[in-house]
Protein backbone atom coordinates (compact mmCIF):
# COMPACT_ATOMS: atom_id res chain seq x y z
CA UNK A 1 0.00 0.00 0.00
CA UNK A 2 1.45 3.28 -0.67
CA UNK A 3 0.19 6.35 1.37
CA UNK A 4 0.10 10.02 0.01
CA UNK A 5 1.26 12.88 1.05
CA UNK A 6 2.40 16.35 -0.36
CA UNK A 7 6.01 16.64 1.57
CA UNK A 8 7.56 13.79 2.84
CA UNK A 9 10.32 15.19 5.49
CA UNK A 10 13.31 12.28 6.65
CA UNK A 11 14.07 12.88 9.88
CA UNK A 12 12.41 14.32 13.17
CA UNK A 13 15.02 16.55 14.95
CA UNK A 14 14.80 20.35 14.78
CA UNK A 15 15.77 20.67 11.42
CA UNK A 16 13.04 18.32 10.58
CA UNK A 17 10.34 20.49 13.09
CA UNK A 18 11.07 23.76 11.28
CA UNK A 19 10.25 22.70 8.13
CA UNK A 20 6.90 20.74 9.24
CA UNK A 21 5.89 23.61 10.67
CA UNK A 22 5.65 25.84 7.43
CA UNK A 23 3.89 23.04 5.43
CA UNK A 24 1.52 22.12 8.51
CA UNK A 25 0.33 25.65 9.00
CA UNK A 26 -0.05 26.00 4.82
CA UNK A 27 -2.86 23.45 5.30
CA UNK A 28 0.01 20.68 3.77
CA UNK A 29 -0.04 17.50 4.75
CA UNK A 30 3.44 16.01 6.25
CA UNK A 31 5.07 12.93 7.24
CA UNK A 32 7.71 12.69 9.15
CA UNK A 33 9.76 9.48 9.46
CA UNK A 34 12.09 8.87 12.52
CA UNK A 35 14.10 5.78 13.07
CA UNK A 36 14.62 6.89 16.78
CA UNK A 37 13.86 9.48 19.06
CA UNK A 38 12.29 12.80 17.73
CA UNK A 39 14.16 15.94 18.55
CA UNK A 40 17.26 14.36 16.97
CA UNK A 41 20.72 14.86 17.90
CA UNK A 42 20.17 18.55 19.50
CA UNK A 43 17.77 17.48 21.71
CA UNK A 44 18.77 13.13 23.29
CA UNK A 45 22.37 13.79 22.29
CA UNK A 46 23.85 17.29 21.99
CA UNK A 47 22.89 20.71 22.86
CA UNK A 48 20.19 20.00 25.45
CA UNK A 49 22.32 17.38 28.07
CA UNK A 50 25.75 18.67 27.19
CA UNK A 51 24.52 22.07 27.79
CA UNK A 52 22.85 21.07 31.20
CA UNK A 53 26.69 19.24 32.43
CA UNK A 54 28.03 22.09 31.12
CA UNK A 55 25.95 24.77 33.15
CA UNK A 56 26.21 22.63 36.37
CA UNK A 57 30.54 22.59 35.56
CA UNK A 58 30.25 26.22 35.30
CA UNK A 59 28.10 26.29 38.83
CA UNK A 60 30.76 23.52 40.44
CA UNK A 61 33.30 25.86 39.49
CA UNK A 62 32.33 29.12 40.51
CA UNK A 63 31.80 27.76 43.97
CA UNK A 64 35.66 26.84 44.31
CA UNK A 65 37.16 29.88 42.49
CA UNK A 66 34.99 32.75 44.99
CA UNK A 67 37.35 31.34 47.47
CA UNK A 68 39.53 33.87 46.24
CA UNK A 69 36.91 36.66 46.88
CA UNK A 70 36.27 35.14 50.25
CA UNK A 71 33.47 33.41 49.32
CA UNK A 72 34.31 29.97 51.45
CA UNK A 73 32.35 27.82 50.16
CA UNK A 74 32.98 24.13 50.44
CA UNK A 75 32.51 21.99 47.10
CA UNK A 76 32.38 18.62 47.89
CA UNK A 77 32.31 15.91 44.93
CA UNK A 78 29.74 15.85 42.24
CA UNK A 79 26.57 13.94 43.10
CA UNK A 80 26.31 11.71 39.84
CA UNK A 81 23.50 10.58 41.25
CA UNK A 82 21.43 13.77 40.98
CA UNK A 83 23.03 15.22 38.80
CA UNK A 84 22.54 12.48 35.96
CA UNK A 85 18.87 12.06 36.36
CA UNK A 86 18.42 15.87 36.31
CA UNK A 87 20.21 15.93 32.72
CA UNK A 88 17.95 13.21 31.48
CA UNK A 89 14.58 14.78 33.21
CA UNK A 90 15.74 18.18 30.62
CA UNK A 91 16.11 16.17 27.60
CA UNK A 92 12.50 14.10 28.53
CA UNK A 93 10.99 17.70 29.24
CA UNK A 94 11.76 19.57 26.40
CA UNK A 95 11.54 16.40 23.84
CA UNK A 96 7.69 16.35 25.55
CA UNK A 97 6.87 19.65 25.97
CA UNK A 98 7.62 20.72 22.86
CA UNK A 99 8.20 18.14 19.96
CA UNK A 100 5.50 15.41 21.66
CA UNK A 101 3.12 18.03 21.87
CA UNK A 102 3.35 20.00 19.16
CA UNK A 103 2.57 15.78 16.69
CA UNK A 104 -0.12 15.87 19.69
CA UNK A 105 -1.79 18.88 18.48
CA UNK A 106 -0.80 18.84 14.99
CA UNK A 107 -3.76 17.56 12.52
CA UNK A 108 -1.57 18.02 9.58
CA UNK A 109 1.68 16.16 10.86
CA UNK A 110 2.44 12.12 11.31
CA UNK A 111 5.74 10.56 12.90
CA UNK A 112 6.16 7.21 10.95
CA UNK A 113 8.86 5.26 13.16
CA UNK A 114 10.85 3.30 11.27
CA UNK A 115 13.87 3.15 9.21
CA UNK A 116 13.57 5.04 5.45
CA UNK A 117 14.87 4.36 1.96
CA UNK A 118 14.49 5.99 -1.03
CA UNK A 119 12.29 3.54 -3.50
CA UNK A 120 11.97 6.05 -6.08
CA UNK A 121 12.83 9.88 -6.50
CA UNK A 122 9.21 10.13 -5.00
CA UNK A 123 8.79 6.97 -2.95
CA UNK A 124 9.75 6.35 0.30
CA UNK A 125 9.86 2.74 1.82
CA UNK A 126 9.49 1.47 5.55
CA UNK A 127 9.94 -1.77 6.21
CA UNK A 128 6.72 -2.91 4.15
CA UNK A 129 5.01 0.47 3.59
CA UNK A 130 5.38 2.97 0.74
CA UNK A 131 5.08 6.58 1.13
CA UNK A 132 4.72 9.24 -1.71
CA UNK A 133 5.19 12.74 -1.98
CA UNK A 134 6.07 15.13 -4.75
CA UNK A 135 8.21 16.98 -2.72
CA UNK A 136 10.78 15.65 -0.20
CA UNK A 137 13.39 16.77 2.31
CA UNK A 138 15.80 15.20 3.67
CA UNK A 139 16.74 15.99 7.39
CA UNK A 140 18.45 13.09 8.83
CA UNK A 141 21.20 15.04 10.63
CA UNK A 142 24.38 13.86 11.41
CA UNK A 143 26.49 11.60 13.84
CA UNK A 144 30.28 11.67 15.49
CA UNK A 145 32.61 10.97 12.91
CA UNK A 146 35.04 7.78 13.89
CA UNK A 147 38.70 7.37 12.52
CA UNK A 148 40.38 4.21 11.37
CA UNK A 149 42.73 3.03 14.13
CA UNK A 150 44.16 -0.19 14.79
CA UNK A 151 43.14 -1.38 17.75
CA UNK A 152 40.30 0.80 18.55
CA UNK A 153 37.31 -1.61 18.40
CA UNK A 154 38.77 -3.44 21.42
CA UNK A 155 38.56 0.21 22.86
CA UNK A 156 35.16 0.68 24.60
CA UNK A 157 35.92 4.47 23.50
CA UNK A 158 33.28 7.50 24.04
CA UNK A 159 32.09 9.68 21.25
CA UNK A 160 29.57 12.63 21.97
CA UNK A 161 26.77 10.98 21.81
CA UNK A 162 27.83 7.67 24.29
CA UNK A 163 29.50 10.59 26.71
CA UNK A 164 25.93 12.01 27.51
CA UNK A 165 25.12 8.20 28.80
CA UNK A 166 27.97 7.73 31.44
CA UNK A 167 26.93 6.73 34.94
CA UNK A 168 29.35 9.22 36.58
CA UNK A 169 32.89 11.04 35.40
CA UNK A 170 35.54 8.90 34.92
CA UNK A 171 39.06 9.66 36.73
CA UNK A 172 40.31 10.12 33.50
CA UNK A 173 40.32 10.79 29.66
CA UNK A 174 42.08 11.24 26.74
CA UNK A 175 40.11 13.66 23.86
CA UNK A 176 41.02 13.17 20.41
CA UNK A 177 40.06 16.35 18.61
CA UNK A 178 40.55 20.07 19.49
CA UNK A 179 37.29 21.62 18.00
CA UNK A 180 34.05 22.64 19.70
CA UNK A 181 33.18 19.30 20.85
CA UNK A 182 37.02 18.67 22.30
CA UNK A 183 36.62 21.69 24.15
CA UNK A 184 32.97 21.81 25.35
CA UNK A 185 33.81 18.34 27.01
CA UNK A 186 36.62 18.58 27.78
CA UNK A 187 36.26 21.63 30.28
CA UNK A 188 33.52 19.87 31.90
CA UNK A 189 34.83 16.90 32.47
CA UNK A 190 38.43 18.80 33.95
CA UNK A 191 35.59 21.33 36.25
CA UNK A 192 33.73 17.97 37.58
CA UNK A 193 37.44 16.33 38.58
CA UNK A 194 38.29 14.36 35.37
CA UNK A 195 42.29 14.55 34.17
CA UNK A 196 41.82 15.87 30.93
CA UNK A 197 44.36 15.38 27.87
CA UNK A 198 43.16 16.75 24.25
CA UNK A 199 45.24 16.16 21.41
CA UNK A 200 44.92 18.26 18.30
CA UNK A 201 46.10 16.66 14.69
CA UNK A 202 46.78 20.51 13.89
CA UNK A 203 48.89 22.96 14.72
CA UNK A 204 45.88 25.25 17.28
CA UNK A 205 42.48 25.11 18.64
CA UNK A 206 39.02 26.33 17.25
CA UNK A 207 40.43 27.28 13.81
CA UNK A 208 37.56 29.02 13.35
CA UNK A 209 38.25 31.55 15.47
CA UNK A 210 41.13 34.31 15.83
CA UNK A 211 44.37 32.69 17.77
CA UNK A 212 44.55 36.08 19.50
CA UNK A 213 41.60 34.71 21.40
CA UNK A 214 42.22 30.71 20.91
CA UNK A 215 45.87 31.32 22.74
CA UNK A 216 44.38 33.26 25.54
CA UNK A 217 41.59 30.13 25.99
CA UNK A 218 43.94 27.61 25.81
CA UNK A 219 45.41 29.48 28.95
CA UNK A 220 42.39 29.34 30.60
CA UNK A 221 42.16 25.70 29.82
CA UNK A 222 46.07 24.81 31.22
CA UNK A 223 45.20 26.73 34.25
CA UNK A 224 42.34 24.35 34.92
CA UNK A 225 44.54 21.03 34.80
CA UNK A 226 43.81 20.26 30.96
CA UNK A 227 46.72 19.19 29.03
CA UNK A 228 46.79 19.63 25.58
CA UNK A 229 48.75 18.78 22.58
CA UNK A 230 48.81 19.75 19.24
CA UNK A 231 50.48 18.54 15.95
CA UNK A 232 50.02 15.00 16.89
CA UNK A 233 49.40 12.06 14.41
CA UNK A 234 47.21 9.05 15.94
CA UNK A 235 48.30 5.77 15.32
CA UNK A 236 46.85 2.96 17.39
CA UNK A 237 45.15 2.15 20.09
CA UNK A 238 44.86 -0.60 22.91
CA UNK A 239 43.79 -1.59 26.53
CA UNK A 240 46.82 -1.44 29.75
CA UNK A 241 44.85 -3.29 31.83
CA UNK A 242 41.67 -1.69 32.75
CA UNK A 243 42.92 1.67 30.59
CA UNK A 244 42.52 2.87 27.44
CA UNK A 245 46.24 3.97 25.83
CA UNK A 246 46.74 5.83 22.60
CA UNK A 247 50.29 6.17 20.54
CA UNK A 248 51.00 9.31 19.06
CA UNK A 249 53.59 11.06 17.66
CA UNK A 250 54.42 14.30 18.26
CA UNK A 251 57.56 15.66 16.59
CA UNK A 252 58.62 12.32 15.61
CA UNK A 253 58.12 11.08 18.85
CA UNK A 254 56.03 8.31 19.92
CA UNK A 255 53.94 9.39 22.86
CA UNK A 256 51.32 6.89 24.74
CA UNK A 257 48.44 8.60 26.31
CA UNK A 258 46.76 6.39 28.98
CA UNK A 259 43.40 7.16 30.70
CA UNK A 260 40.59 5.45 32.26
CA UNK A 261 38.20 6.61 29.14
CA UNK A 262 39.54 7.62 25.34
CA UNK A 263 37.26 10.11 23.33
CA UNK A 264 36.98 10.74 19.73
CA UNK A 265 35.86 14.52 19.11
CA UNK A 266 36.86 14.38 14.81
CA UNK A 267 33.95 16.06 13.52
CA UNK A 268 30.85 14.74 12.24
CA UNK A 269 29.22 12.56 9.18
CA UNK A 270 25.97 12.67 7.40
CA UNK A 271 23.74 10.38 8.91
CA UNK A 272 22.62 8.76 5.51
CA UNK A 273 24.00 5.38 5.10
CA UNK A 274 21.45 2.96 3.82
CA UNK A 275 18.58 5.47 2.98
CA UNK A 276 19.28 5.09 -0.78
CA UNK A 277 21.01 8.31 -1.64
CA UNK A 278 23.23 6.83 -4.90
CA UNK A 279 20.36 4.74 -6.42
CA UNK A 280 18.24 7.69 -6.72
CA UNK A 281 21.18 9.44 -8.45
CA UNK A 282 21.57 12.39 -5.21
CA UNK A 283 24.57 14.15 -5.71
CA UNK A 284 27.12 14.36 -2.50
CA UNK A 285 30.44 15.81 -1.72
CA UNK A 286 33.50 13.86 -1.10
CA UNK A 287 32.98 13.70 2.62
CA UNK A 288 28.76 12.47 2.13
CA UNK A 289 27.35 15.83 2.40
CA UNK A 290 24.64 16.58 0.31
CA UNK A 291 25.42 19.26 -2.31
CA UNK A 292 22.74 22.02 -2.28
CA UNK A 293 22.31 25.15 -4.24
CA UNK A 294 21.65 28.38 -1.95
CA UNK A 295 17.95 27.55 -2.05
CA UNK A 296 18.41 24.12 -0.34
CA UNK A 297 17.58 21.86 -3.48
CA UNK A 298 19.59 19.16 -4.69
CA UNK A 299 20.56 18.04 -8.34
CA UNK A 300 16.64 15.96 -8.32
CA UNK A 301 14.17 18.08 -9.10
CA UNK A 302 11.54 17.59 -6.01
CA UNK A 303 14.00 16.31 -3.07
CA UNK A 304 15.85 19.18 -0.87
CA UNK A 305 18.51 18.76 1.91
CA UNK A 306 18.46 20.62 4.92
CA UNK A 307 20.85 20.27 8.39
CA UNK A 308 23.48 18.47 8.77
CA UNK A 309 23.08 16.25 6.43
CA UNK A 310 24.27 18.79 4.04
CA UNK A 311 27.58 19.96 6.34
CA UNK A 312 28.58 23.05 7.97
CA UNK A 313 27.80 25.32 9.66
CA UNK A 314 26.54 22.20 11.38
CA UNK A 315 24.17 24.08 14.44
CA UNK A 316 20.84 22.94 15.19
CA UNK A 317 19.36 26.91 14.78
CA UNK A 318 21.08 27.03 11.24
CA UNK A 319 19.36 23.91 9.96
CA UNK A 320 16.32 24.79 11.47
CA UNK A 321 16.10 28.29 9.20
CA UNK A 322 17.34 25.77 5.86
CA UNK A 323 14.37 23.78 6.55
CA UNK A 324 12.40 26.78 6.57
CA UNK A 325 13.84 28.28 3.48
CA UNK A 326 13.61 24.47 2.13
CA UNK A 327 9.51 24.20 2.39
CA UNK A 328 8.67 27.97 1.73
CA UNK A 329 10.46 27.25 -1.79
CA UNK A 330 8.57 24.06 -2.22
CA UNK A 331 4.97 25.95 -1.21
CA UNK A 332 6.03 28.73 -3.18
CA UNK A 333 8.75 27.84 -5.77
CA UNK A 334 8.23 31.55 -7.67
CA UNK A 335 9.74 33.15 -4.83
CA UNK A 336 13.32 32.00 -4.25
CA UNK A 337 14.22 31.91 -0.65
CA UNK A 338 17.75 31.75 -0.28
CA UNK A 339 20.04 30.94 2.75
CA UNK A 340 23.04 33.09 3.40
CA UNK A 341 25.21 31.79 6.71
CA UNK A 342 26.86 35.14 7.02
CA UNK A 343 24.14 36.28 9.31
CA UNK A 344 24.20 33.24 11.42
CA UNK A 345 25.77 33.28 14.83
CA UNK A 346 27.77 30.26 16.01
CA UNK A 347 28.55 29.73 19.83
CA UNK A 348 30.91 27.58 21.68
CA UNK A 349 29.30 27.24 24.88
CA UNK A 350 33.12 26.86 26.98
CA UNK A 351 33.33 29.34 30.23
CA UNK A 352 33.65 32.07 28.81
CA UNK A 353 31.96 32.05 25.80
CA UNK A 354 33.05 31.82 22.82
CA UNK A 355 30.80 33.59 19.56
CA UNK A 356 31.05 34.34 16.09
CA UNK A 357 29.35 36.37 13.04
CA UNK A 358 30.01 37.18 9.63
CA UNK A 359 33.55 37.71 8.17
CA UNK A 360 36.97 37.70 9.44
CA UNK A 361 39.65 39.94 8.16
CA UNK A 362 40.47 36.76 5.62
CA UNK A 363 37.22 36.30 4.36
CA UNK A 364 36.61 39.99 3.83
CA UNK A 365 39.02 40.03 1.68
CA UNK A 366 38.85 37.12 0.40
CA UNK A 367 34.93 38.45 -0.77
CA UNK A 368 36.56 41.60 -2.30
CA UNK A 369 36.33 44.03 0.56
CA UNK A 370 39.32 46.62 2.08
CA UNK A 371 39.02 45.87 5.69
CA UNK A 372 40.11 47.11 9.03
CA UNK A 373 40.10 44.88 12.07
CA UNK A 374 40.14 46.33 15.17
CA UNK A 375 40.92 44.00 18.19
CA UNK A 376 39.75 44.94 22.09
CA UNK A 377 41.74 43.10 24.85
CA UNK A 378 38.87 42.36 27.46
CA UNK A 379 40.60 43.79 30.14
CA UNK A 380 39.40 47.42 28.56
CA UNK A 381 36.31 46.42 29.42
CA UNK A 382 35.06 47.88 32.98
CA UNK A 383 32.51 44.73 33.85
CA UNK A 384 35.42 41.96 33.23
CA UNK A 385 37.40 43.26 36.52
CA UNK A 386 33.74 43.38 38.34
CA UNK A 387 33.81 39.79 37.49
CA UNK A 388 36.95 39.08 38.35
CA UNK A 389 38.17 37.34 34.60
CA UNK A 390 40.24 39.89 32.42
CA UNK A 391 41.36 37.02 29.42
CA UNK A 392 39.17 37.15 26.62
CA UNK A 393 38.77 39.99 23.75
CA UNK A 394 36.62 41.33 21.01
CA UNK A 395 37.55 41.64 17.43
CA UNK A 396 35.31 43.67 14.65
CA UNK A 397 36.25 43.24 11.27
CA UNK A 398 34.60 46.42 8.98
CA UNK A 399 34.55 47.74 5.67
CA UNK A 400 37.29 50.70 5.18
CA UNK A 401 35.55 53.36 4.12
CA UNK A 402 32.18 53.04 5.16
CA UNK A 403 32.59 51.32 8.24
CA UNK A 404 29.87 48.31 7.75
CA UNK A 405 30.13 45.68 10.17
CA UNK A 406 31.57 42.75 8.46
CA UNK A 407 31.80 39.80 11.31
CA UNK A 408 32.82 39.93 15.24
CA UNK A 409 34.31 37.70 17.35
CA UNK A 410 34.08 37.19 20.41
CA UNK A 411 35.73 35.59 23.68
CA UNK A 412 34.08 36.85 26.72
CA UNK A 413 31.75 35.48 29.41
CA UNK A 414 27.58 35.81 27.82
CA UNK A 415 29.11 35.88 24.45
CA UNK A 416 26.53 33.88 22.74
CA UNK A 417 23.95 36.49 24.07
CA UNK A 418 26.15 39.53 22.76
CA UNK A 419 26.70 38.10 19.53
CA UNK A 420 23.15 38.43 18.37
CA UNK A 421 23.69 42.45 18.50
CA UNK A 422 26.45 42.45 15.95
CA UNK A 423 24.07 39.15 14.21
CA UNK A 424 21.93 42.54 13.59
CA UNK A 425 24.74 45.09 12.73
CA UNK A 426 26.14 42.80 10.06
CA UNK A 427 22.97 41.38 8.96
CA UNK A 428 21.03 45.10 8.33
CA UNK A 429 24.57 46.83 7.15
CA UNK A 430 25.17 48.91 10.16
CA UNK A 431 28.34 50.67 10.77
CA UNK A 432 30.60 50.87 13.63
CA UNK A 433 29.51 54.61 13.92
CA UNK A 434 26.33 53.11 14.77
CA UNK A 435 27.40 50.84 17.12
CA UNK A 436 30.04 53.43 18.99
CA UNK A 437 27.08 56.02 19.28
CA UNK A 438 24.80 53.55 20.91
CA UNK A 439 24.26 54.03 24.13
CA UNK A 440 25.35 50.45 25.77
CA UNK A 441 24.28 50.24 29.80
CA UNK A 442 27.35 50.34 32.11
CA UNK A 443 28.99 48.04 33.11
CA UNK A 444 28.65 45.16 31.26
CA UNK A 445 30.37 42.80 28.91
CA UNK A 446 28.84 44.33 25.77
CA UNK A 447 29.95 47.28 25.96
CA UNK A 448 33.04 45.88 24.88
CA UNK A 449 31.28 45.43 21.36
CA UNK A 450 31.10 49.56 21.74
CA UNK A 451 34.25 49.84 22.84
CA UNK A 452 35.92 48.08 19.79
CA UNK A 453 33.40 50.03 17.12
CA UNK A 454 34.83 53.05 18.55
CA UNK A 455 38.23 52.00 18.09
CA UNK A 456 37.74 51.09 15.07
CA UNK A 457 35.58 54.41 13.75
CA UNK A 458 38.58 56.30 15.09
CA UNK A 459 41.08 54.31 13.32
CA UNK A 460 39.02 54.63 10.11
CA UNK A 461 38.59 58.57 10.79
CA UNK A 462 34.68 58.28 10.72
CA UNK A 463 34.41 60.14 14.36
Amino acid sequence: MTHEYDIIILGAGTTAFAGARIAAAAGKKVAMIEQSHIGGTCINWGCIPSKTLIHKAEMYHAARKGMRWGLNLQAGSPDCGTLMPLKEAAVETIRTSHYQHELNTSENIDLIHGRARFFSRQEIQVDKERYRAPHILIATGGRPRSVELPGLATVNHLNSHSAMHLPCFPESITILGGGVIALEMGQMFARFGTRVTILERGPRLLTEFDQRLTEQFRQMLQRDGVEIFCNIVAERVEMVGVKSCLYARINGAEVAFVAERLMLAVGTEPATTGIGLAEIGITTNPAGFIKVDSQLRTNIPGIWAAGDVTGPPMVAPNGAREAQIAVRNMLYPQAGHRIDHRFSPMAVFVDPEFATVGLTHEQGETHGYRVVTTYLQLDRVPKAHVMGEMLGGVLLTAEQGSGKVLGVQLLCPRAADIIHEATLAVRFGLTVVDLATTVHVYPSISDGLRQAALLNATEQGLL
